[in-house]
């Protein structure tokens, strides 16, 4: 079965990426041959957040199809003003039916980089946008690129990932390596490769599409130097001075995408000669010398010398790669949830981060939101080249190799550590697996399914804790546990993540709340739990209020099927919790077994709502009875509590108040801190 397993995911592999080979190979080359004089709207605003300079000499064709491609991907999002400045030429054109654009024409020719500056010091906006008269641009392409303002610290400027007529990769950032060679991030990279198609850092973007502040934090403009004028080396240097001087980080972002027809801003190549292409090699020699004497120091301080060794140093040679057996779906349960936020973690300390999974495609539903936070995401992208292949390519010199749970860790282990000379190999127990199964045989003595998933993880377990260089708990009374069977220097406790998602002045109140709530996955000790609240809790409950409904969230609906109770009402997944968390008067977890810490708990605390649970439900949080919540471990003094807590106001406030101290121990701050300690002093 295993061998069929196997040549049947190698032949899906080989149809998914034909796929992709043949959309791209298929695709028509864009060509301009009419101009469209259709009429072009714009809704410009009076304090724009943008200014939006777009430069042109003659090539009314591709100016107004340009104009046309804004006009139709433009939101109102980010108010803009449209600067359109015509270096006086010679060629006639009529926009004459374009409205709401700023048209600025030069008495003279300025060239294209004075052009630009001129625009600058007439933009009112707190933005620059720069684009070439000779693009389109795609759905969201500004957002996107403001999303990486407001998503990432310290940004100075952020470029699109540039398509060629033909739909294939023009360039996604550039980067410069040792001896002073340049590199545009495009050879043997097509546009649906996993590497390009994340956010990360760069040395400079092209000015063809790239977003920038107006001004400098010392209220200076940010123009290009005009030592380069009339072009070459202009956005380069602005990104330097962005960088170097200004201290701060040019992004590359796959998810604003432009297609550049190349070479026509400024230029219209049937009349080029050979003495005009002279002239211009002779201009790019002269500017990249003037480049290298103004930034000699930073050029020779680059030790890289590819592209991947180059990102990595961009990232203070800090890089750590993640191993799961899937895409973690990190608003369907608490681990995915926490592993979510211990990646993002490390990016916030610098690091680059990669992920891998194998048999993942690019059409995988939650590989855009790892994208986005800045992660490097494997997917299957060549027909005979797997993961290994990427790891060599792409990470082998990480420093840390993280493996999120046993079997995961025994999957890849053995496999990968040849891949990772330099490496680090961290364990993440997420739970300890085989205490769980223990604490299910408390109920069950006799189960040998149980039994066997007991002994088989814990033989997974302490030989993955043996073998890997750090391993993480969760919780300190897990910690304790394993000391049993490892020296305690080698481990490392990172809990759940868990911060406010809801303003606390804006939750209901105690009075316009009712009814209880459940959230939970599949996952056994939930199932568990619905038939002992269902059997044993609220029957008693009920006999004191028998209107009290019990919603449940999570795909734990499609385990059990046997619970026809109109008051037990089983919503599935659900993609916006807070409604349900906000009406509903009190969380309800009664677990009887598991091990670890509850992600249901947190995320109750996250929505200021009281909790009861059992010793298991609260077991490594540091929860107190009646102070941080409710705990009752018999079906009678669970059904008291409910009730109490349902009819008891100030009690509810209390526990309600006392969420953000709840908290405290899994908050971003306390894992950032756990991470810097031992990751950044290693």
């Amino acid at each position: 079965m295993k061998l069929k397993n196997k040549i049947s995911l190698f032949f899906r592999r080989r149809r998914k990426i034909k796929q992709l080979e043949d959309r791209l190979k298929n695709a028509t080359p864009r060509e301009l041959t009419t101009i469209d004089t259709s009429p072009i709207f714009f809704n410009p605003s009076n304090e724009p957040k943008v200014s939006i300079i777009i430069p042109f000499y003659n090539q009314e064709l591709y100016t107004r199809n340009c104009l046309q491609f804004l006009s139709k991907n433009l939101t109102n999002n980010y108010p803009y003003e449209i600067i359109l400045i015509d270096d006086n030429s010679p060629e006639a054109y009529d926009f004459s039916n374009i409205s709401g654009i700023n048209l600025i024409k030069n008495d003279t020719n300025l060239g294209f980089l004075k052009n630009v500056n001129k625009g600058i010091h007439f933009a009112k906006g707190e933005y620059i946008y720069l684009l070439n008269n000779d693009t389109e641009v795609y759905e969201n392409f500004l957002d996107e690129l403001f999303y990486v303002f407001e998503n990432f610290e310290n940004v100075g400027a952020a470029g699109s990932m540039l398509l060629n007529p033909d739909l294939s990769l023009q360039e996604a950032g550039c980067v410069f390596m040792k001896d002073f060679n340049i590199h545009q991030i495009v050879r043997n990279r097509k546009p649906f490769y996993p590497e390009v198609n994340y956010i990360r850092k760069v040395d400079y973007c092209s000015g063809c599409s790239l977003l920038f502040k107006k001004h400098k934090d010392n209220g200076e403009f940010n123009l290009f130097d005009e030592q380069f004028a009339p072009a070459y080396f202009e956005e380069t240097d602005l990104c330097f001075d962005l960088k170097y001087n200004q201290n701060k980080n040019v992004y590359y972002t796959p998810f604003s995408k432009v297609l550049h027809f190349n070479g026509i801003t400024y230029n219209s190549k049937s009349k080029e000669n050979q003495e005009s292409l002279n002239r211009k090699e002779i201009l790019f020699k002269t500017n990249k010398e003037k480049f290298y004497n103004k930034w000699e120091k930073q050029i020779n301080s680059i030790e890289a010398t590819c592209v991947e060794e180059r990102i990595l140093e961009l990232n203070n040679n800090q890089s750590i790669v993640f191993f799961n057996d899937t895409v973690p779906e990190f608003d369907k349960d608490s681990g995915s949830n926490r592993l979510k936020e211990i990646m993002d973690s490390f990016i916030k300390n610098g690091f680059h981060v990669t992920f891998i999974s194998k048999d993942i495609f690019i059409w995988q539903a939650y590989l855009q939101t790892y994208q986005r936070l800045g992660i490097n995401i494997f997917h299957e992208y060549k027909q005979y080249k797997n993961y290994r292949f990427f790891i060599e390519s792409f990470c082998k010199n990480a420093n840390y190799v993280w493996f999120y749970g046993p079997n995961t860790f025994h999957r890849y282990f053995n496999k990968v550590k040849p891949l990772f000379p330099h490496a680090k190999f961290i364990y993440d127990m997420v739970d300890i697996h085989h205490l769980r199964y223990e604490r299910a045989l408390e109920f069950d003595v006799n189960n040998a399914t149980l039994k066997k998933e007991s002994d088989k993880y814990k033989i997974k377990e302490i030989e993955a804790s043996r073998e890997s260089d750090c391993i993480i708990t969760i919780s300190e009374d897990e910690k304790e546990y394993m000391k049993k069977f490892i020296n305690e220097e080698k481990m490392l406790t990172i809990s759940n993540i868990h911060y406010p998602k809801i303003d606390k002045n804006s939750i209901l109140n105690f009075q316009d709340r009712k009814d209880l709530l459940f959230i939970g996955s599949t996952h056994h000790p939930n199932v568990d739990a619905i038939y002992y609240l269902y059997n044993e809790i609220m029957p008693l409950v009920w006999k004191t209020n028998p209107k009290i409904k019990v919603n449940i969230i999570g795909n734990i609906n499609t385990i059990v099927k046997d619970i026809n109770d109109e008051r037990f009402i089983f919503h599935g997944f659900v993609s916006n919790i807070e409604t349900l968390f906000n009406a509903s008067k009190i969380m309800v977890a009664p677990l009887l077994i598991g091990a670890g810490v509850k992600g249901k708990i947190g995320q109750a605390f996250e929505y200021y709502l009281p909790v009861v649970t059992t010793k298991i439900g609260a077991e490594g949080m540091s929860l107190l009875d009646n102070e941080n919540v409710l705990i009752a471990d018999t079906p009678e003094n669970f059904a008291k509590a409910i009730i109490k807590l349902y009819e008891d106001a100030p009690l509810w406030n209390k526990l309600s108040n006392n969420s953000e101290k709840s908290l405290y121990p899994f908050s971003k701050e306390k894992a950032e801190k756990i991470i810097q300690g031992y990751f950044l002093n290693k």
